[in-house]
């Protein structure tokens, strides 16, 4: 949004204050603070009073459709209202567009939205502070203003030259308007022209004075004219181009606004003669030198002064301090879009400094007593830089030329800060009060709401044009909703309003896909971002257009009535020459006044200039669009609340470039910059509604960016150029001399940081030109390149109706579907809209489905099923019987078969392919099918003809048939003669194929299927000698069939010697095969179990019982025995002998008692019990001496324990034997071995009967070896072998060859013993080594055991450290019997024993900590 208005100096204001006040014929301004309004703070509260939204005027609902009013003041014609329906409001844009050929012609429009549309208020006005900008309604008019302007800078220069001017002169008993006397005598040339033709009576009656005495009249007027105004004038002719160019230097130079041509016709972009000329400023400058105004920025370089401010300052002291102090809340009014960082004046001195800092003139600082302050601006002049100069200081009001020639600035004074309460309060009281007071001007009936909007409109313009009454008014604008928040609920404030995003939700609107604006990188407040507006009655907001000419949309949330005034934007040049007409002073000193947004002027003085001007008035819930380059302004009737922001469609971009051009030429700064848009805007969209619009926008751009670019290296040869490779900020691309933002090209020099635009080239700095630097952000050939690419989306709608056209209107031939096609598929991949792409596609369907209906015809699927049959020689009979099956049955009961492409009913009749030829005449196009369908129409003929020969001579070549078939199938149309060929054909294949099985064997299912085939064919015993031979097999085959069956199914065993017949007759008949290989398993089974019972008497009668077979076969046969079929004589006694072999199992499990029922079987016991004996006892182990333990890897490492396996886990060393042991063996607690230092085996102990020893069981828990042999011998004489006995046979082998190498250890054992001879430690050496293999292996051998303990007890016990006899420590494991025989001579650690006594030792115990016993005395010890 433009900011409706900005601040500026003004610094004339103070004096027109005082100077009204001095004058008789002024009413003072009407102040706010009389009206007992409440007091506002500097600073605002944290938090007020919420905002009653109920009490505000104009707050109530929309109701039922106005009535235009019937006249309104200034006789303007309204602006259209326009209502929506709520299909219509859905899209904002598109309504937009389809209203705005009709919105153009009047500038601003309102939108009033279905009554549905009801967004709530949700701005926190409880947190809402604002501040406002006073306004003088009658400064704001142009005329009345530079009125005022030149009375106070005439009262300026007479009273520093020593005249006050209290009050204006009088003539005919009135005052005299100086100003409109000088303006009367300046159109007829001048003082001198009018005195020499004697004009003063003419000026008289043009001032409206109607004296009789002429004479006197202009003897009056004349002095006047001659006494205050001539000395004025004489004085602005010296003194007023001093001013103007120094003015110039502290802008920047001279303002030389091009004469642009602003008519744009629809979207089409601005013409390249709107682009200036590769020329200097000062060479563009041709005939009128009026600017076009676009839009206004705020101007915001100082506050405006009090009245008596420098009332009596004459010098500039040291300690003086001109700093300002800012307000505490954010100004909301008269801020700049964005910051001008990068804008450079070429006179630098008057940028950055204080007023009365440096002389104006010198531009020194020093000699501060001798500085001079202006009483107008504080601007300070040293007296010596004076002409003529001063000797002293003056003892007047003193006022530098600027202030008597006057500047033209002019500003807003800030208001006070507020809260919408105290805001709503104040604009009550205020129009309360001047309702009331002013009745009688407007009429006293005000009842109607009409009434009072005419009353209110008119009191407007009376006071606004009035140069004696003078009211003031606040209003806050352009306050930033990002800062304050907005009207409309937001999606990061309010994500669950569905008005969040509501198109016309004016925070959505500006980015939605259809708008320009998203694609410019960074919000803009105002812009893209919504601003506020808070209005009292009689608040103004200024002629103006928006920012790059672009659409506004208002949205008034409550309140009063707020009247809009509306000029086309065909009507602009006009306006702007009526403004320059009717207040050629103000342009004077400000060329870009209309850009300030602070002049008004009455539309009916602008309607008297053939200016066309509209009013509308907005109220609650009501939307107002303005439209591009159409100047708008207006006020409003009392307190209101509106939000606005500005959109760009697609058809702003010329209306933006035509803007920005003009923004140059008045140096005003850019909001974004409209190269860089277009530019991404080719980037990031690719669709074809973009290019259309696009693709003349980027190539006048470009034309215009590459002839600048030429102009400079034309006008400096061997320019220096460079390519830019990074990404600059707004402020770092803007051109120092115009402010505009040279996003493609600047040009450089190395002595300053600042940059040009192409234009301005020659405006960067003093040094020569050939130090210049081109820098460009995209090389000329890649411009050209992106406008290629745009360029050529956009013209692929019209290449494709080119293409159509030409290839649809050939009067010569028909174009191809493929063609067609081709072109269809073009516009399928064309996103828009194109009107004939649907006829084309009418005309592509109707192709394609006569097409396919052709193709259906000439397609040849059946040919290649045919020859694929033909390919395969080797038909199975099953491939035969599946042929039979997919025949179908056709009229006249013949079985035929159809091909499965074959297209159904009409379709396939000849008839059909002539109707098709018949309607593809009519249709626009060609297709080979065509072509295809005519050579089709010819083979039928032909095929018809040969195939009549054919089933009249009916030959026996079955290639001709298959020839005639496939030619027929391949023409795909139903003809009778193809099925009777058919027929034919299948009576000889069947034939062949029968021929064939009977050279291989058939089954008895084979013929069924053979005869039914030929009985489908109409084939009898009587016409058929093959079919006579199938049925006597058939009768052959089912013969055997009964008789086989029978002998299965009777009850008990069969005749084998008849089924051993049945089998051999079935090579020579047909049978089935089921039956035969029942048959065959029958008699296999037969003959094993026969074979199996003659081997197993056989194998019984042999002597060893390791070459009788194995009672697992043996098992295996007696289960067949179990079939009836299969029962022999001798089944009966093979029964008896495996019942014996089993009995000799089940005594083998009493042998052992270490074998334990249910834990497992006892084959896999036996197998263990194996293994552990030939590990234990093996014959090879022999003793070592005293051997350790080995770690790591050896070829061969050395046995221990009583399992007799190398070293692993944890290992226990006998302190007597010094054997080791593995704990796992010995099962001792890891707890016990750690506590105790000193350990003897269970093999150095003598065991005295003890039942168990570290888990080691003990000689009569072990397994007999006396009753293994029994158990063994007994088992030689079993009938079968057994796996039992395999396993058997390994263990008493084992014993027997450890017995015989311990034979030698025994006799010499026995002989000592005998005699009553100590054993040599060598011998006590092997006992102990023998014991434990025995130990470790689970066998009890008696005689062996016992010769080496006695030899082992043979010494006297032990040596020991205690007095007890300490023969070993045995560890009892819970509910174990501990004999008082050990007690008496052994240390017995026994788990926890509660309160035991010596009688109790013997007793069943169940404990878990351990005791130590020593004979018969108990001594508990905790371990």
């Amino acid at each position: 949004m433009v900011p409706e208005f900005g601040s500026s100096p003004a610094t004339e204001l103070s004096g027109l204050k005082a100077f009204r006040a001095k004058s008789h014929n002024t009413t003072h301004p009407i102040p706010l603070s009389e009206f007992n309004l409440p007091a506002v703070n500097a600073r605002p509260r944290s938090k007020s009073q919420a905002l009653d939204l109920n009490s505000i005027e104009g707050i109530k609902p929309r109701g039922a459709k106005p009535e235009p009013k019937i006249s309104r003041p200034l006789n303007l014609q309204e602006a259209p209202t326009y209502y929506p329906t709520e299909q219509e409001f859905k899209d904002p844009y598109a309504y937009i567009k389809s209203i705005a050929s009709e919105g153009r012609e009047y500038g601003i429009i309102k939108i009033v939205p279905p009554d549905s549309f009801r967004p709530s208020f949700v701005l926190d006005t409880e947190n809402f502070w604002f501040k406002t900008r006073r306004q003088e309604l009658n400064s704001m008019e142009g005329s009345t203003r530079a009125a005022l302007n030149f009375l106070e800078q005439l009262r300026m220069f007479h009273k520093q030259r020593g005249m006050t001017m209290n009050r204006l002169p009088s003539v005919d008993r009135r005052p005299l308007d100086l100003f409109h006397l000088k303006k009367a005598v300046d159109m007829r040339s001048g003082f001198e022209v009018v005195c020499k033709r004697k004009l003063w009576a003419e000026i008289g009656r043009e001032l409206g004075y109607s004296g009789k005495i002429m004479t006197s009249l202009s003897t009056s007027l004349k002095a006047a004219y001659q006494r205050y105004v001539y000395p004025y004038e004489v004085y602005l002719q010296s003194a007023k181009p001093v001013v103007q160019k120094q003015l110039e230097e502290e802008n920047g130079g001279p303002l030389t606004p091009m004469k642009r041509q602003r008519t744009i016709s629809g979207a089409s972009t601005v013409s390249e003669a709107s682009h200036p000329s590769p020329t200097t400023p000062t060479d563009a400058v041709s005939g009128d030198n009026r600017p076009i105004l676009m839009t206004v920025e705020a101007r915001s370089d100082r506050d405006l002064t009090s009245e008596d401010v420098h009332a009596n300052k004459r010098q500039r002291t040291n300690d003086e301090s001109t700093e300002q102090q800012h307000p505490t809340v954010m100004n909301s009014n008269a801020i700049m879009h964005r910051k001008t960082g990068a804008v450079k004046r070429l006179h630098s001195m008057a940028l950055n400094r204080r007023p009365g800092e440096n002389c104006e003139v010198c531009g020194r600082g020093d000699d501060a007593a001798s500085m001079l302050l202006c009483d107008g601006c504080d601007n300070g002049y040293h007296m010596a830089c004076l002409k003529p100069q001063l000797k002293s200081l003056p003892d007047y009001d003193w006022y530098c030329d600027k202030c008597l020639v006057g500047t033209a600035d002019y500003g807003f004074e800030e208001g006070q800060i507020y809260n919408l309460r105290q805001f709503q309060e104040k604009c009550k009281n205020f129009k309360d009060h001047y309702v009331t007071n002013h009745r009688t001007n407007g009429g006293n009936e005000l009842n109607s709401n009409e009434a009072m909007e005419n009353f209110i409109e008119t009191e407007f313009w009376r006071l606004v044009e009035s140069m004696d009454e003078t009211v003031e008014v606040e209003y806050g604008a352009d306050i930033h909703s990002t800062l304050h928040g907005s009207g409309f609920p937001t999606v990061e404030r309010q994500p669950l309003d569905k008005y969040s995003l509501d198109p016309w939700n004016l925070n959505v609107m500006p980015l939605t896909e259809k708008s320009l604006f998203r694609y410019i990188k960074s919000d803009i407040s105002g812009m893209t971002l919504p601003w506020l507006y808070v209005g009292m009655v009689f608040s103004t907001f200024c002629w103006h257009m928006e920012d790059h000419n672009t659409y506004s949309i208002n949205y008034q949330h409550f309140g009063a009535t707020k009247t809009w005034y509306g000029i086309p934007g065909d009507d602009a040049d006009k306006f702007e020459n009526v403004m320059r007409e009717e207040v050629p002073e103000l342009f004077e000193g400000q060329p870009d006044l209309l850009f300030q947004l602070v002049t008004m002027l009455s539309p009916k003085v602008l309607t008297e200039k053939k200016v066309r001007c509209y009013a509308i008035d907005q109220r609650p819930g009501e939307f107002v669009v303005t439209f591009p380059q159409a100047y708008h302004a207006g006020f409003n009737h009392g307190f209101n609340f509106n939000e606005a922001v500005n959109f760009a469609p697609t058809d702003w971009e010329p209306y933006g470039r035509l803007g920005v051009e003009i923004y140059q030429d008045y140096r005003k700064l850019p909001v974004f910059s409209h190269d860089e848009l277009l530019l991404t805007i080719a980037t990031q969209d690719t669709t074809i509604d973009s290019a259309i619009w696009l693709a003349p926008a980027l190539k006048s751009m470009a034309d215009h960016e590459v002839k600048m670019r030429q102009h400079v290296r034309d006008m400096i040869p061997k320019l220096k150029e460079i390519q830019l490779d990074l990404e600059l900020q707004e402020e770092e691309f803007q051109c120092a001399y115009c402010n505009a933002y040279c996003f493609l090209s600047q040009v450089l020099c190395s002595c300053t940081s600042n940059i040009v635009c192409l234009n301005h080239y020659d405006e960067l700095c003093d040094c020569e030109r050939t130090t210049r630097v081109l820098r460009v952000r995209m090389s000329d050939e890649e411009l050209e390149k992106t406008v290629y690419k745009v360029s050529a989306r956009a013209t692929q709608p019209e290449q494709w109706m080119k293409k159509y056209e030409k290839l649809t209107h050939s009067p010569e031939e028909k174009p191809s579907i493929r063609s067609l096609r081709s072109l269809l598929a073009e516009a399928d991949k064309i996103a828009y809209p194109i009107k004939q792409i649907d006829d084309l596609r009418k005309i592509v369907e109707t192709a394609n489905e006569w097409i396919e209906e052709a193709q259906g015809i000439i397609a040849r699927k059946l040919q290649q099923r045919r020859r694929a049959e033909r390919a395969n020689s080797t038909t199975s009979i099953a491939s035969r019987r599946a042929s039979v099956r997919s025949l179908s049955i056709t009229d006249d009961g013949r079985e035929t078969s159809l091909p499965p492409s074959a297209p159904p009913g009409n379709n396939r009749k000849p008839e059909y392919i002539d109707d098709l030829l018949e309607r593809v005449k009519n249709m626009p196009f060609v297709a080979p099918e065509i072509e295809q369908l005519e050579e089709r129409q010819e083979q039928i003929e032909e095929f018809l003809e040969r195939s009549r020969e054919i089933l009249t001579e009916l030959p026996e070549d079955m290639s001709l048939y298959v020839a005639m078939i496939e030619t027929g199938y391949g023409l795909n149309v139903e003809l009778p003669e193809i099925e009777q060929l058919e027929w034919r054909q299948a009576q000889l294949r069947w034939k062949e194929r029968v021929i064939d099985a009977r050279k291989t064997y058939m089954y008895l299912q084979d013929v069924i299927d053979l005869l039914a085939e030929g009985q489908v064919l109409k084939f009898t015993a009587d016409n058929e000698p093959i079919y006579a031979k199938l049925l006597r097999a058939e009768q052959r085959g089912l013969t055997w069939e009964r008789e086989a069956k029978a002998q299965l199914e009777m009850e008990g065993k069969p005749d084998y010697d008849l089924l051993e017949d049945k089998y051999d007759d079935a090579t020579t008949t047909p049978v089935t095969k089921e039956t035969y290989d029942a048959i065959g398993r029958l008699l296999v089974k037969h003959r094993e179990v026969r074979d199996a019972l003659s081997n197993f008497s056989r194998d019984a009668q042999k002597d060893s019982i390791f070459e009788r077979s194995n009672l697992k076969e043996v098992k295996k046969i007696a289960e067949l025995l179990k079939d009836p079929m299969l029962r022999f004589d001798r089944t009966q006694s093979f029964d008896e002998l495996v019942s014996v072999t089993e009995s000799w199992i089940s005594r083998g499990q009493q042998v052992f008692p270490n074998y334990e029922t249910g834990s497992q079987s006892f084959l896999s016991f036996l197998e263990s019990f194996s293994k552990k004996i030939r590990t234990s006892l093996a014959a090879e182990d022999v003793p070592t001496k005293n051997p350790e333990p080995v770690l790591g890897k050896h070829r061969s490492k050395p046995l221990f324990c009583i399992c007799r396996m190398p070293e692993s886990g944890l290992m226990i060393e006998c302190e007597q034997c010094h054997e080791w042991y593995h704990n796992r063996c010995l099962r001792l607690p890891r707890g016990a071995v750690k506590d105790n230092d000193d350990y003897f085996c269970p093999i150095c102990v003598p065991l005295a009967g003890c039942t168990s020893v570290f888990g080691i069981e003990l000689e009569r828990y072990r397994a007999d070896l006396a009753p293994i042999r029994e158990w063994y011998l007994e088992g030689l004489n079993i009938p079968f072998m057994t796996d039992e006995m395999k396993y058997l046979n390994q263990i008493i082998q084992t014993a027997s060859k450890l017995g015989d190498v311990m034979e030698p250890i025994l006799n010499q054992s026995r002989t000592l013993l005998k005699e009553g001879l100590p054993a040599t430690e060598d011998l006590k050496s092997l006992a102990r080594f023998y014991l434990r293999k025995l130990a470790g292996s689970g066998i009890y051998m008696a005689d062996t055991g016992d010769i080496l303990r006695c030899v082992l007890s043979s010494k006297s016990g032990l040596e020991t450290d205690s007095e007890a006899l300490v023969v070993s420590t045995v560890v009892v494991p819970c509910k174990m019997t501990l004999p008082l025989a050990v007690v008496d001579s052994a240390e017995v650690k026994i788990p926890k024993v509660n309160d035991i006594s010596a009688n109790s030792i013997a007793k069943e115990v169940s404990c878990d900590d351990e005791i130590v016993v020593h004979d018969s005395d108990i001594e508990v010890k905790v371990l």
